[in-house]
């Protein structure tokens, strides 16, 4: 029996030794999360990208000297800010077929883009670089993007046409091409960078408001203070009205995105009116404009950008409507008026110190919907009472701060009472005043509005009936 088992567990060893079972181990070199590559933490010359990996991330190569090549995969789309920043080693990308956005500098300070043989240095759809000397360009029809700086400096390039299918131009594509006078867009373009087109005639002989393919607002030319943006409009690229002097703008239904930047700066700016259809404000749109006192969005805003409202210091209320929004990191960092904020149910996310520094905050009203709250979102906020109902998200991850759960309760006597339905009444009417806790504490039914539906809902509820 026993030498019936040593048998067969040789036999055993010896079938194993030729079907042998591969073991693979994570691959430390590479930092991902839900398919996008953070961080390539290795030292190999000739990288491969796995292919789990889906998009390459900001900075993800960022200043590693040693990387020659890298091999994308058939499902990396995407390519982030900076990816492959000053890699002055990097001779080579190969693949990339899928590639339909490449971010601003990804490639900056790589033989890359020099030593590529065509003309047009293409990465998937997107035209990376220009190597060629032509006075006049038509670019590859299987473009959808041109890339930042793709362009930039060309000054013998005099005109340039896009095929249907181009969708956007990055940052400073085109700038300082100084004899660029003739320029054809598609109408199919709908994103177009900082600077795109800054330092050519083409920029310069453009209208008041100087649009090019599907609405892009690429600048505001013209010297009104009172501005009414025309319902051609669709997209306000970036810097558009940087540092410009206008003192109040009215956006049209039109206009569903405020690129990053678009308005940072005009420090007179007091007043915008903005419209439905108004879907993302981005990154530092309105940074710096030190004269604008107040900011209500449309139910249709989705996104706040980082820093959108950063330094406005003049702002002493905002009004926070929208679809599923998002208020992202430090969006009104540092508005040093701002007494209260009003959020309705359709604010979703409040990021990393949203409201960073608002030292005058008084009261935040925040809805029960809004179940997606940073504990830090009012740093720096020592002042601020929130305003929200009981056991809702507001409540435990603010806890910080001071909580009024009783919405209505403007005496803050911990319970309603005809007194409160009353005051707001008052205030309704413009015989009374209130502060910015008493105001959070008042929109009760969370519309982001003042109104006698608050006053009635507070009456019911003292007699129980709600």
């Amino acid at each position: 029996m026993k030498k019936l088992c040593c048998c067969i567990m040789v036999c055993l060893m010896l079938f194993s030794s030729f079907f042998t079972i591969p073991v693979f181990a994570a691959h430390e070199d590479f930092d991902v999360q839900s398919g996008v590559l953070i961080k390539y933490n290795g030292t190999d010359a000739d990288v491969t990208v796995p292919a789990h990996i889906t998009a390459i991330g900001n900075d993800a190569f960022a200043e590693n000297t040693k990387v020659q090549s890298v091999k994308l995969n058939d499902t990396v789309r995407v390519i982030g800010d900076r990816a492959f920043y000053g890699c002055t080693s990097l001779q080579n990308v190969t693949q990339g077929d899928a590639v339909t956005e490449v971010g601003d500098l990804a490639f900056y300070g790589t033989p890359y883009l020099d030593n590529a043989g065509d003309k047009y240095v293409m990465l998937g759809s997107v035209l990376l670089w220009y190597n060629g000397t032509s006075e006049s360009v038509t670019i590859p029809t299987r473009c959808t993007a041109v890339a930042s700086y793709a362009f930039a400096r060309c000054e013998y390039l005099k005109s340039f046409t896009a095929y249907e299918g181009l969708v956007s131009i990055g940052t400073g594509a085109f700038y300082g091409c100084t004899n660029l006078a003739s320029v054809n867009l598609p109408s199919t373009l709908s994103a177009v960078g900082a600077y795109a087109f800054d330092g050519t005639p083409y920029l310069n002989n453009l209208s008041d408001y100087a649009v090019a393919g599907d609405g892009v607002l690429l600048r505001y030319q013209g010297s009104d203070t009172e501005i009414e943006i025309p319902d051609t409009i669709k997209r306000i690229a970036s810097h558009a009205f940087v540092s410009s002097k206008i003192k109040s703008v009215t956006l049209p239904e039109s206009v569903y995105a405020i690129d990053a930047y678009a308005f940072a700066d005009c420090t007179g700016l007091e007043t915008v009116q903005t419209a439905e259809g108004l879907v993302t404000v981005g990154d530092g749109a309105f940074r710096g404009c030190k004269s604008l006192s107040r900011f209500k969005t449309p139910e249709s805003l989705s996104y706040i950008g980082q820093y959108a409202f950063n330094g406005d210091s003049a702002i002493t209320s905002a009004v926070l409507r929208g679809d599923h929004l998002t208020v992202s990191y430090h969006a009104f960092k540092g508005c040093t008026s701002m007494r209260y904020v009003l959020m309705t149910d359709g604010v979703a996310q409040l990021y990393d110190n949203a409201f960073d520094g608002c030292a005058e905050l008084e009261g935040v009203s925040v809805s029960p919907k809004t179940t997606d709250i940073s504990a830090s979102a009012l740093s720096g906020c020592a002042k601020a009472v929130v305003c929200c109902d009981q056991n809702s998200e507001a409540e435990s991850a603010l806890s910080d701060h001071s909580i009024n759960t009783v919405m209505g309760d403007v005496d803050s006597s911990g319970e309603l009472d005809v007194f409160d339905a009353s005051t707001i009444q008052c205030y309704i009417a413009y015989l009374a005043q209130l502060d910015g806790t008493q105001t959070a504490s008042a929109d009760v039914n969370y519309d982001g509005d003042i109104n006698i539906m608050d006053a009635y809902i507070c009456q019911l509820k003292i007699v129980h009936l709600a």
